[in-house]
């Protein structure tokens, strides 16, 4: 029953955080024909919404239902709540435009202190060049240099495992931009849930990420790409009554709301061969590029190796993850 308890609680807390966002998001659709807008352009520090796991962006980020290393930390704090002893994450993504953000984070279980975690992100935009408009040059503008970006997150989390099926953490974190020219900085959380619901080895989970006030840029006001993540998973093989410690298949499925597009959907798929080999897909539906996942990946003893490739249409080519955990 104190599970229970527990359990609806929470998901009565996320789902009221959820309204928050969603009564923001009736605001920019007071007049009838806004309805058919995809919300874009209602949120800063976008940067914080790129996956940085080989592992879920393969399976097409269908991973709120995800446990027992680092890497959760990225989409659903509730994650290493099932952390059996301490758990680093690396991880290096090529984006577009020779654009890369690099992750990493460490995770901790201390038994009845509950699961302590750390987590940073950063954005390398690489070499841009600078200019600044001049009436008097041939061109209209005139060359200032190379610039520098800076964006990145460092977050703190906590988590508490209150039985062995059911977990809950928050992380909050520190998120800053350097335009150059201009600053800006924010304190943000996510908040997260996972349940084991012992049937077939069905889960469901609910988070909340990027939760803030608005932040001041300049003149203008915006908000953090809040998302309520929800999702379930299940053991495929276990739900078709097919035995096999050799096989292994789960299956995976998320909703997302953000607070700066449209619902979107995720789906995944993971098959482990001898809990050695890995091979992902997933779709992601409701975006204007993104669509098709593929991945793999390879464990050995307590190390495993993640890959995953991103289609982001035919004008933007790809993207590719590449990550590493080590759970000790």
């Amino acid at each position: 029953m104190k599970t229970f308890s527990y359990l609806l609680n929470l998901i009565i807390f996320l789902c009221l955080l959820g309204n928050v966002f969603a009564q923001d998001n009736e605001k920019i659709t007071e007049f009838p024909d806004a309805r058919d807008l995809k919300k874009v352009g209602q949120a800063g520090y976008t940067f914080l919404k790129i996956g940085v796991d080989g592992r879920s962006t393969a399976i097409g980020e269908a991973a709120v239902t995800l446990e027992g290393d680092a890497a959760t930390l990225f989409f659903n704090p509730a994650g290493i709540t099932s952390v059996e002893g301490h758990s680093v994450f690396v991880g290096h993504t090529t984006w577009i435009a020779d654009i890369t953000k690099s992750a990493a984070a460490w995770a901790g279980n201390f038994g009845t202190w509950g699961q302590f975690g750390v987590s940073a992100v950063y954005m390398d935009y690489n070499t841009i060049e600078g200019t600044e408009i001049d009436p008097f040059h041939p061109m209209g503008y005139r060359d200032t240099g190379n610039i520098g970006i800076e964006e990145y997150a460092i977050g703190l989390t906590y988590g508490q495992r209150f039985t062995n099926k059911f977990g809950v953490a928050a992380t909050v974190k520190y998120c800053r931009q350097d335009f150059v020219v201009v600053e800006s900085e924010k304190i943000a959380m996510d908040v997260g849930t996972v349940y084991d619901i012992g049937w077939h080895g069905m889960k469901v989970a609910m988070s909340i990420q990027h939760f803030s006030t608005d932040v001041k840029y300049v003149e203008e006001t915006f908000q953090l790409p809040m998302t309520f993540h929800i999702g379930t998973s299940i053991d495929l093989f276990d739900l078709l009554g097919v035995a096999s410690t050799t096989h292994k298949m789960d299956v995976l499925i998320e909703g997302n709301n953000p607070i700066d597009y449209s619902e979107r959907f995720h789906f995944g798929a993971e098959y482990w061969y001898q809990s050695m080999v890995a091979l992902r897909a997933g779709y992601k539906l409701n975006y204007d590029e993104q669509g098709l996942t593929l991945g793999a990946g390879i464990r050995l003893s307590h190390f495993d190796l993640h890959y995953s490739y991103s289609s982001m249409g035919s004008y933007l080519g790809s993207a590719n993850r590449f990550s590493a955990n080590y759970n000790f």
